[in-house]
């Protein structure tokens, strides 16, 4: 008994073992450096998401202001009505999606996470003023093709 108790007592904290633990932390320090410098571009990536929507939404809705036999802004400004050879469309904020029909069927999604949209005319200017959920306000100026008044 008393031979077991001497053995134990002669153990320790050995040079290896405290080599072994500095490897195993400077690995895991890697791991965790290599997250953070993952992690900034994928924040920056969806904080542009916002800004790419906004793109994406001006390219489309100018493409549909060209070639137009007719167009009016209604409701106080709350949304725009336009024929084209394709039929009437209408573009106009609904809960919190700015969305287009054509001839009363099908809502395409145009701009989402959408607080308010007013739409105002300035001859020969549509001007788009957009609150979004996060409170960015946006704003745009589109050209309206020739149209009939």
């Amino acid at each position: 008994m008393h031979r077991i108790r001497r053995l134990a007592s002669q153990e320790g904290y050995t040079l290896l073992e405290c080599i072994l633990q500095v490897m195993i932390f400077a690995l895991f320090a890697q791991l965790f450096l290599l997250f953070f410098y993952w992690k900034g571009p994928i924040e920056r990536q969806y904080t542009e998401h916002s800004a790419t929507a906004w793109e994406m939404f001006a390219a489309d809705f100018q493409a549909e202001l060209t070639h137009l036999h007719s167009f009016e802004v209604y409701h106080n400004g709350e949304g725009v009505r336009f024929r084209t050879d394709r039929g009437l469309i209408a573009i106009e904020q609904r809960n919190h999606v700015i969305r287009k029909s054509i001839d009363g069927l099908g809502h395409v999604p145009f701009l989402t996470h959408v607080s308010s949209a007013q739409f105002s005319l300035q001859h020969p200017t549509l001007v788009v003023n957009v609150t979004m959920q996060d409170g960015t306000r946006k704003e745009r100026n589109f050209t309206i093709g020739d149209y009939s008044q």
